[in-house]
């Protein structure tokens, strides 16, 4: 069921209690779900309810996860509640977990600069001349 906001923005879409999906999905719209996925979802924003149960990866600008999860989890804002049951790494930009949240994996934030180790820190021709020991000088 994909539904509007009725001002001709965002729609979304509820994958409802009793209705399982298998395979991948990919959704350039927010995504509700209630029932079960047994594949890898790609949406804009993901609300999952507490009955329900996701098998495969998550990638999402926002995701609110009330449910089982097994897969690894990709998202900018995150909300994990007290209801979910998470196994799978987590990659995030912001993430709040709730008491009695549940998560079985690797926490990774997602840096949005990664420091550049080509580039060298130090100006070579602002630095001091070498110190150069002549025949006669001792050092410590």
């Amino acid at each position: 069921m994909a539904r509007s906001n009725g001002t001709g923005g965002s729609s979304f879409s509820i994958i409802g209690d009793g209705i399982t999906i298998t395979g991948n999905i990919d959704s350039r719209v927010d995504l509700h779900i209630d029932g079960e996925v047994i594949g890898d979802i790609k949406c804009l924003s993901l609300v999952q309810g507490p009955s329900s149960k996701i098998q495969g990866a998550i990638i999402a600008q926002n995701a609110s996860l009330s449910g089982s999860v097994e897969g690894s989890i990709e998202s900018g804002d995150l909300v994990i509640s007290s209801t979910a049951r998470i196994s799978g790494d987590v990659a995030y930009e912001n993430v709040t977990i709730e008491q009695g949240g549940h998560v079985d994996g690797k926490f990774k934030h997602k840096s949005a600069k990664l420091p550049n180790m080509a580039k060298t820190t130090v100006d070579m021709k602002s630095a001091s001349p070498p110190l150069e020991l002549t025949e006669g000088d001792k050092a410590a």
